[in-house]
């Protein structure tokens, strides 16, 4: 009856393997200790007991579904804060470099350059704001007991708050990535290129992380909600 109950849990969560496993582990010791302390001779009826007590496979499995994303949420919301920080550092280490090796724009691209670049800073700090709004704001809610209205109403919020910081920082990477080509392309190549390219690699790589970890909460929390709600 334990590996029955086990296979259903499995099911239940199956749209996250690793959860899945870390959840048939844990709830697997619970149930055998459950079993060898029961006094019943009878061992399935004491499987059966254990199993009893534990409590419907699709409530449990909802419990454990809730918070993997409450902790999903606070991983996300950290690892906003932080992939916005190596995008500033990798920007000025190009702007370091910029004041060793010299490349400036070209008179006919001055404008565009100048107005390119208001739009970088502008989201660049909206990401920030954003970032930090949703890390603090995450981080400051009380673990939920259950995928209630109301920590749907508060991963609605930071979602928000993270669709915005997410997005700002792709149109900064992407203004990024605008002024570093008019400032390469009309200069002779140079091995010395590699710098505010590989920049502009690490900047493009943390914006997809971000991109990627939002989608992955947001598909997860919508996948626990209908589990909550079966």
């Amino acid at each position: 009856m334990i590996r029955q109950y086990l296979g259903r849990l499995a099911r239940e969560l199956d749209f996250d393997p690793a959860l899945a496993r870390q959840v048939e582990r844990e709830v697997e010791d619970h149930l055998w200790e459950a079993v060898e302390s029961d006094p019943a001779a009878d061992r399935q009826e004491a499987e059966r007991r254990a199993v009893a007590k534990f409590g419907d496979a699709r409530a449990i499995a909802a419990q454990f579904a809730v918070l993997s994303v409450a902790t999903l949420a606070r991983r996300v919301g950290l690892a906003g804060v932080l992939l916005i920080s190596a995008v500033f550092l990798a920007m000025k280490a190009r702007v370091a470099w910029y004041g060793v090796v010299p490349c400036p724009l070209a008179e006919e691209t001055k404008a565009l350059g100048e107005f390119v670049l208001s739009i970088d800073r502008w989201a660049f700090w909206f990401a920030v704001v954003s970032a930090l709004a949703g890390c603090i704001y995450i981080l400051s809610r009380r673990p939920p007991g259950g995928f209630t209205r109301r920590y749907r109403a508060e991963l609605r919020r930071f979602s928000l708050l993270c669709a915005a910081a997410t997005a700002a920082l792709v149109v900064c990477v992407a203004a990024d990535g605008a002024l570093t080509s008019l400032r390469l392309i009309g200069a002779p190549w140079s091995s010395a290129f590699l710098v505010p390219l590989l920049s502009m690699a690490i900047e493009i790589a943390c914006a997809g992380m971000l991109v990627s970890s939002l989608r992955s909460m947001v598909r997860r929390a919508a996948l626990t909600a209908r589990l909550a709600a079966a």
